[in-house]
């Protein structure tokens, strides 16, 4: 009986931790489809970054 509650409980913290981070992904979606601008603004001051850390041909 103790492994069935046991069972139960482990089940039931599992579903919360997924509804938490899907909560949180929906959020982050959201507020990133409210603008786009600042959307497209990391993306491209993510890439330069990349761009400018790559290394290069001769290293």
């Amino acid at each position: 009986m103790i492994t069935l509650f046991r069972t139960i409980r482990l089940w039931q913290l599992k579903i919360k931790w997924k509804l938490a981070l899907m909560q949180f992904l929906d959020q982050q979606l959201s507020d990133l489809t409210k603008n786009p601008q600042e959307l497209e603004k990391k993306f491209v001051d993510a890439l330069a970054e990349l761009i400018h850390n790559s290394p290069t041909a001769s290293e």
